[in-house]
């Protein structure tokens, strides 16, 4: 297709002599002459376009914003110029289309070059405290470039990747419970999470247990603390496990209660999961946040929510028969471990283990422990269990 339309500008212009008119740009299209809709007011990065006009032969450079195209005389004649929109990031937006001449004179024409603004995937931890550093990674993170937390306050930024995919940043005193905002000069984009997200928590392991009734792990077993010499606080108290290496099946059991109509500690938390997190269960995430002190890749976490074993039921034989299976991934790079990440499960997986349990404002019970066939280290620690929406 290039060679026809190169051909094309060849033949037009074997037919007459433009030596005294003054370059001149007629239009800009993509590079296929058959392509309907073909004419162009902007383009993306690395994108080839034909720059349609007049005298153009004369050309010295092509210029988008402030970056230099690559100009091949083959792909050059007095109608045409195809050339590829740089792919770097302009460090002034002009919005104009620049061409120089041997002359030394200057053609401008209004063209914008399309640069996504930044696209956020994930933090590493929501929960960050302040003076740590904070990992965001997506895509499109081009400088000069800020992050803004809820609360009005940016972070220092320590780094940005260059493939323009990560940036690193110390968390700064006063962030709200809040999304995030990367702001650079081609856009801004808000996080559809929250950090330090305070939302619909059912297991904030800081429940004072005030009814003592049935919540025997966690609370029983001392792992339910507020400081640790290796593992700092993020949101008060923690679950903080270290048990080493045990084998297969070791039903370590962590922490759990029955909800039994609102009467059962654990229920006081649990009834947060909203009501719209059952009627479309595909729209929200079960998260919370671990620190591994060694790798915990093979275990496997058993997650019972639900109320089949409340108001008389067989609270025992509901947890062990109905459950979400959570198999740890490998934490097991340095990097990792001795750090907080945040853990995201689809909470319609969870619910549907669960056998889709009906919604109760009073709560419900909920249920942890470790129990597979695979040999495990277990030192760890974990918090803020919620049900957020994804967006």
């Amino acid at each position: 297709m290039l060679l026809v339309l190169v051909a094309g500008a060849i033949w037009s212009n074997c037919s007459k002599d433009n030596t005294n008119v003054k370059p001149f740009i007629t239009y800009v299209r993509v590079t296929n002459p058959t392509s309907s809709d073909s004419l162009l007011g902007s383009a993306g990065q690395g994108q080839m376009i034909a720059i349609i006009g007049g005298n153009l032969s004369s050309v010295n450079q092509v210029w988008f914003n402030d970056q230099k195209a690559t100009l091949l005389p083959t792909f050059m004649t007095d109608a045409t110029i195809i050339t590829r929109v740089p792919s770097q990031i302009p460090g002034t937006i002009t919005n104009q289309l620049k061409m120089i001449f041997g002359s030394g004179d200057s053609v401008f024409y209004d063209f914008s070059v399309n640069i996504s603004k930044p696209l956020i995937d994930h933090v590493r931890s929501e929960y960050v405290n302040a003076g740590d550093s904070v990992f965001i990674y997506g895509n499109y993170f081009y400088a000069p470039l800020t992050v803004t937390f809820t609360g009005g306050v940016q972070g220092q930024i320590l780094s940005i990747a260059q493939d323009a995919k990560s940036i690193a940043l110390k968390m700064p005193s006063g962030v709200q419970p809040g999304p995030l905002t990367i702001t650079t000069n081609f856009g801004e984009k808000a996080s559809t999470f929250w950090m330090q997200d305070n939302r619909n928590i059912i297991a904030s392991f800081d429940l004072p247990f005030t009814n003592n009734y049935y919540v025997w792990k966690g609370k029983e077993t001392g792992f339910l603390i507020s400081s640790d010499t290796k593992v700092p606080s993020i949101n008060g108290k923690f679950c903080r496990v270290n048990k080493g290496a045990l084998g297969a099946y070791p039903f370590l059991e962590i922490y759990g209660g029955v909800g039994e109509s609102g009467v059962g500690d654990v229920s006081t938390e649990t009834r947060n999961i909203p009501q719209e997190a059952f009627a479309a269960p595909g729209n929200y995430s079960l998260k919370f946040e671990i620190n591994t002190l060694a790798p915990i890749n093979g275990a496997d976490l058993r997650i019972y929510i639900g109320n089949q074993g409340d108001n008389g039921g067989n609270f025992d034989a509901a947890r062990q028969s109905n459950y979400y299976l959570w198999q740890a991934p490998i934490y097991a790079s340095s990097s990792l471990n001795g750090v907080w990440k945040t853990v995201t499960i689809p909470w319609a997986d969870v619910y549907m283990a669960n056998q889709q349990f009906p919604y109760s404002s009073t709560g419900y019970g909920i249920f942890l422990y470790w129990h597979g066939p695979n040999p495990a280290t277990y030192n760890y620690a974990m918090d803020n269990i919620r049900v957020v929406p994804n967006k």
